[in-house]
């Protein structure tokens, strides 16, 4: 342990440790997460359930179900003893109670703690093997205040799993051509079936790049040229046993109707419905256009420079062939997932924003070896400076989820809502702040019942919007996020960037847009009350997955 709190990589994971912590009962007790598109407390268990169902699916693939699996099933069979049978309305009711709803959340938000810890660690690992311990230590320091992985790094979202594994698999095949090692080109693509059969989208990260890369490398070493039968039945046998494990995992050799499936709704719906950008060049130089916009916030502008200086530098032939292979993952990812999907949200942008902190480590690796004593200094004053900004960044998701808006709504309830007062809401389980248990709470939609994630307390209805005068609620919840579809007008928009089919769809919804415009403004008998907002002040106000700092509408009907 000694030895351990000597390195400096302990306490940059220490401190990564600790901007994570907060998040870990972030919105919890209760029977959902705060964390938009969450993989637990719920949708674990649901992937379990329909993966290997004949002709069923899951929108994500089953690995890091089974991991989370694990330690939960205890828990699990403790609820299903206490179910009233096992008829699946009885094993909901029961399964979703905020006790083990708690548990399962929590649970994997260790685990992604634990696995953004690795990404930090791989990445150092990376910059070490190619620029020597120094640089090691910066690429970790860089991958540990990235603002993304602060916040991906602490919910039960799949990005950082799946990214856990991509980036072991890079490092793996780095080390195979660094040290002149085919074998380890078999743990290169078991952990790239493992980073897929997390997250699909991760196969972007791989599909240009290692073969650009291993054409790069036996190009410009001879090496690999004199061993190229060895090396290449390695990596077919490699790939064969990794494609066939990830079948195996994906349900494709035991479901094939419910893969084929899933594969249609990914390239189709899941991923048409949400796009945001044009098709073709315009909409291209949007998606970079934003990306720049987007890795430029804060200190970006200087963690940008940084990046094309560690560029620069491997361009100059100082290191190994295993330097390009995070660009090139960049670059694929980008091409193949970025201006494919034509998004550009933050989780679709982490993984360059974190292997970027590779080249930044060079970078200041390289910068910390030049000249006199006077320029050493001011070049530790400017990356501490850097560093210092990144973190108040990092930070700033640590503050968000410690002020969370539904925090302040929930107390505001808790004080102003008698017992039996009629509280209506329309939002999605993750938008919602804790309602009081003494108060009558329903949710209105006009969406099939079934399609809802249930939650305990909370009547769901079917009804239009608009019969909210029959309904008479004494309070009516809204999350800001999620009624801008209702409330915002279509406007111009910059080159390249388009309205998703989604939301052209609530535009087009004009009774329901009259009910919440008519509602915000007074029209229907209700009067805005209070708002939960962001706390405002020395933080930056981030806005993450439409999880972080939204507002919190609460109207109440006049007497």
């Amino acid at each position: 342990m000694r030895n351990a709190l000597r390195q400096p990589l302990t306490w940059i994971l220490l401190m990564a440790a600790g901007l994570r912590l907060a998040g870990l009962f972030w919105g919890l007790p209760g029977s959902d997460g705060w964390d938009d598109d969450g993989f637990a407390p719920r949708n674990f268990l649901t992937a379990l359930a329909l993966t290997w169902k004949p002709g069923a699916f899951f929108t994500y693939p089953p690995l890091h179900a089974i991991l989370l699996a694990a330690p939960s099933l205890p828990v699990m069979a403790w609820a299903l003893a206490h179910a009233s049978s096992l008829h699946p309305a009885d094993v909901i009711a029961t399964i979703t109670q905020p006790k083990y709803m708690t548990y399962f959340a929590v649970v994997a938000r260790l685990v992604s703690i634990v696995m953004s810890l690795g990404i930090i660690w791989a990445i150092g690992e990376m910059a070490k093997l190619v620029a020597g311990r120094r640089a090691g230590l910066f690429a970790a320091g860089a991958c540990a205040l990235g603002v993304g992985l602060t916040y991906y790094g602490q919910v039960s979202n799949l990005d950082v799993p799946s990214l856990f594994w991509a980036v072991l698999a890079l490092w793996q095949a780095m080390r195979a051509v660094a040290q002149y090692a085919p074998r380890r080109f078999w743990w290169a693509a078991l952990c790239t079936a493992a980073a897929i059969a997390t997250k699909d989208q991760a196969y972007a990260l791989f599909a240009l790049s290692v073969p650009l890369w291993l054409g790069l490398w036996f190009a410009a070493d001879a090496w690999p040229r004199r061993k190229a039968g060895r090396i290449i039945v390695t990596l077919l046998a490699a790939a064969a046993v990794a494609v066939f494990a990830l079948l195996l995992v994906d349900g494709a050799i035991t479901n094939w109707s419910g893969f084929v499936a899933r594969l249609h709704f990914l390239t189709g719906p899941a991923s048409h419905d949400y796009a945001e950008y044009a098709r073709g060049p315009l909409g291209w130089w949007g998606i970079l256009r934003d990306a720049a916009r987007y890795f430029a916030r804060g200190a970006g502008v200087a963690t940008l420079a940084l990046m094309a200086l560690g560029l620069w530098r491997v361009g100059r032939g100082k290191y190994s062939a295993a330097a390009w292979l995070p660009l090139l993952a960049i670059l694929s990812f980008t091409i193949c997932f970025n201006l494919t999907a034509l998004r550009t949200d933050d989780r679709f942008l982490l993984p360059q924003g974190v292997l970027a902190a590779f080249y930044i480590g060079i970078a200041a690796d390289w910068l910390l070896s030049l000249g006199p004593r006077a320029l050493a200094w001011a070049i530790r004053a400017a990356l501490a400076t850097i560093a210092l900004l990144a973190l108040h960044g990092a930070m700033g998701v640590t503050a968000a989820m410690v002020w969370d808006p539904r925090y302040e709504a929930a107390r505001w309830l808790s004080f102003q809502a008698r017992p039996g007062d009629g509280i209506e809401v329309y939002d999605r389980n993750w938008l919602l702040p804790h309602l009081p248990p003494s108060a009558h709470a329903w949710r209105v939609g006009l969406g099939d019942l079934k399609m809802r994630s249930p939650m305990p307390g909370i009547t769901e209805l079917r009804q239009p919007f608009a019969a909210i005068a029959v309904r008479r609620p004494r309070f009516v919840v809204i999350s800001r996020v999620w009624a801008r579809r209702w409330l915002e007008m279509p406007r111009d928009l910059p080159p390249g960037r388009i309205y998703s089919p989604l939301e052209r769809r609530d535009f087009a919804d004009a009774p329901s847009h009259a009910f919440f415009i008519a509602l915000t403004d007074g029209r229907l008998g209700y009067r805005l009350v209070h708002v939960a907002r962001p706390a405002n002040g020395f933080w930056p106000r981030l806005h993450i997955h439409d999880s972080l700092n939204e507002a919190i509408g609460i109207y109440e009907r006049r007497p």
